[in-house]
């Protein structure tokens, strides 16, 4: 089946969508002879949405994704949010930044990636510095990855609540609206730069990725294609375990 994206590749089991994008206008750099010889990952989604999970799994199969990672798995190199002030502010420094970031790992490893749940807020114009990127989108049903989120904002609310002589009780009613529509806002974010990246996507859900552990694990080592062993395969299936993050 074809269409604007390329090729699309729907697999029986319903857990993955594989987009294998070959069009001519695609921001992707310049690919070399050997298009396999050397690939760059990027696991993104939304925050709490299983893209640690996802990551230990691609890890596993063997896509070095970075050195002393912490237990979400994101490189602080490439996390926005341990970013300084002034590369948070200028756009231009900042991918200036991670260009250079980028251009080193390029000259260390053939093959490597990196996991951060909002890589699409920088990710356009950094293609064209990786070597034949591939992206991994983790899709979530909303109110999963939510709750957290929502019992979060609900303590900040009753904490403002003790501290003011008067918030409005609607502030608190819009807090689950407000975090679904924002989840919901990410993702279709994450599915514009998918289009318009047109390089090789791997879409997944990760309740049905929990449910159906090696089928996943195998779309997910046949997406990558990195000559993944049947014992990384194993160790891979390991690493689905959800509920919160595993000790590294």
């Amino acid at each position: 089946m074809h269409d604007a994206l390329g090729m699309i590749n729907l697999k029986s089991s319903g857990v993955s969508i594989y987009f294998q994008n070959q069009g001519q206008k695609g921001l992707a750099g310049p690919k070399s002879e050997d298009v396999n010889s050397f690939k760059t990952f990027i696991v993104f989604g939304v925050p709490r949405g299983g893209t640690t999970m996802v990551a230990r799994v691609v890890e596993s199969l063997g896509v070095n994704l970075g050195s002393d990672l912490p237990a979400n798995y994101e490189d602080t190199d490439f996390n926005f949010d341990f970013l300084s002030k002034d590369l948070k502010k200028s756009r231009p420094a900042l991918i200036e930044q991670l260009s250079k970031v980028i251009d080193q790992r390029n000259q260390d490893l053939d093959v490597w990636g990196w996991k951060y749940p909002r890589a699409a807020i920088y990710l356009i114009p950094l293609l064209k510095k990786l070597r034949n990127p591939h992206l991994i989108c983790v899709m979530r049903d909303p109110i999963s990855s939510g709750i957290r989120n929502m019992k979060r904002a609900q303590k900040i609310h009753k904490k403002s609540l003790s501290k003011a002589d008067f918030v409005p009780e609607s502030n608190c009613a819009d807090i689950p609206s407000r975090i679904i529509t924002q989840h919901l806002e990410i993702q279709l974010k994450n599915m514009r730069t998918i289009q318009q990246a047109s390089c090789p996507s791997f879409l997944c859900s990760y309740e049905k990725a929990i449910m159906n552990t090696d089928d996943f694990v195998r779309e997910m080592a046949e997406f990558l294609d990195v000559s993944s062993t049947e014992q990384q395969i194993q160790d891979a299936i390991h690493q689905v375990k959800p509920g919160g993050y595993m000790q590294v």
